[in-house]
């Protein structure tokens, strides 16, 4: 497949997905993460004894569709306050994304920065619990899953439906169209082969720490292959340092 011809403003733009290209994070470990929020121990415990059973569900899902996980397993957001998540999002999510931020990641945002390149971020994840990650690496444009909400609680729908496939393609034209830039002369960065058609519709293709699918694609393509280490545990981030300071 060609390089997209849509967004053919005179700019550059980066767009990364975040899951496992950006952060080594992805669905499953932020809503646990928010599940676990403010429970004791034990109750902490107990809900785990219960959602773990599900896990071997929600992979095999997810090996077959990466839109149908999305729209199963963000079901599981069901009854929850629109405004508790938000909270979350707002207080230890932050520290959940700097946490898990590949430091190469940032580096490389950096350099895109330093040649004038627009940055947006394109994830199947929620939005609410995105747009934070979005704040503390200021990027100029967010795509993301909305979830449907109905009197302040979600209803496990999603508003615009699971953004992955060929949605995530939509998007990325959308993002470069309200960005101004070139999706021909821009940059995607992705991990999995799921998001095969994102990587295809700009002309630099950047396949990150790839799936085996993906980097036997990458390979074939010509594609740029990257390995973003996570760092050890007595390194730093200047970005968790930073929110620590404050």
């Amino acid at each position: 497949m060609a390089p997209d011809d849509a967004g053919q403003g005179g700019g550059i733009g980066a767009f990364f997905d975040v899951d496992g290209t950006l952060a080594a994070s992805n669905l499953v470990d932020a809503y646990i993460d928010f599940r676990l929020s403010n429970r004791s121990l034990p109750s902490r415990g107990v809900w785990l004894l219960g959602f773990i059973p599900k896990l071997p569900y929600y992979a095999l899902v997810d090996r077959f569709s990466r839109a149908r996980f999305n729209r199963i397993f963000l079901g599981s957001y069901e009854g929850v306050l629109l405004e508790e998540l938000r909270s979350w999002a707002e207080g230890e999510g932050v520290q959940y994304w700097a946490s898990r931020l590949y430091a190469d990641a940032l580096l490389e945002i950096g350099r895109h920065r330093e040649q004038g390149h627009k940055i947006g971020l394109v994830t199947g994840g929620l939005l609410v619990t995105v747009n934070p990650l979005g704040s503390m690496l200021s990027v100029d444009a967010i795509a993301a899953a909305e979830a449907e909400s109905l009197n302040g609680r979600l209803t496990g729908r999603l508003a615009t439906g699971p953004l992955s496939g060929q949605a995530k393609v939509e998007e990325t034209r959308r993002l470069a169209d309200t960005m101004g830039v070139d999706l021909r002369k821009s940059y995607a960065y992705a991990d999995s082969y799921s998001d095969r058609h994102f990587l295809e519709c700009v002309g630099h293709p950047v396949a990150v720490n790839p799936d085996r699918r993906l980097r036997r694609l990458a390979r074939a393509r010509g594609w740029s292959i990257r390995t973003w280490r996570r760092r050890s545990s007595i390194e730093r981030l200047p970005i968790e340092e930073t929110i620590n300071s404050g």
